[in-house]
């Protein structure tokens, strides 16, 4: 594969909608998916490198397919990725807020910790090992204040930005429909 080809993501599916929905089907089967087609696009994607172009060959049995399905196909996947990076947005914005708003419960935290380990000689005496246990209870204390706000303010909002491209990957997407058995990657 050049390294201008598009990525191909190949999926065998028993009708168009498996694309968007898990179809209720036999459990024990061997052609059952258990995951709707766009999931398992975003999680193919998620997992390489490659911030190229993309194609979906999705095989179809030659009975579900119609005239004007691949352009079907790729009006719903463009709608249902502008809804889902729309949604990341919003809980990008609202993780960042929670974050934020959890500093009210963090700050206080780390003060009772960082006061006792600037007071930590005053209140327990010249003691070595209290001392130490009494300042390194503080250091704790102050992390611990501190880490579920920062961590949620700065890392967790990521995932939804590493999502959001991947979407943007699928969205434009080069799409094609074939009939089960004549996939080109077979």
């Amino acid at each position: 594969m050049g390294r201008n080809d598009p990525e191909t993501i190949e999926l065998r599916l028993n009708g168009v909608e498996e694309m968007f929905v898990l179809a209720p089907t036999d459990l024990l089967s061997e052609y059952r998916n258990y995951l709707t087609g766009v999931e398992f696009c975003i999680s193919v994607l998620r997992a390489r490198p490659r911030r190229g172009r993309v194609r979906l060959e999705l095989s179809l049995p030659p009975s579900e397919i119609e005239e004007g399905v691949t352009d079907r196909v790729r009006g719903a996947l463009g709608r249902y990725c502008t809804h889902r990076i729309t949604y990341n947005e919003r809980e990008r914005r609202a993780t960042w807020l929670g974050g934020l708003s959890s500093l009210w419960v963090g700050l206080p935290i780390a003060l009772v910790g960082y006061l006792l380990v600037i007071h930590a000689g005053a209140l327990i005496g010249p003691s070595g090992d209290a001392n130490l246990v009494a300042s390194t209870t503080g250091w704790v204390l102050v992390w611990v204040g501190f880490w579920f706000p920062l961590d949620t303010i700065l890392f967790t909002p990521l995932g939804y930005g590493r999502e959001n491209r991947v979407l943007q990957q699928l969205r434009d997407a080069e799409i094609s429909v074939v009939p089960q058995g004549t996939s080109s990657l077979a």
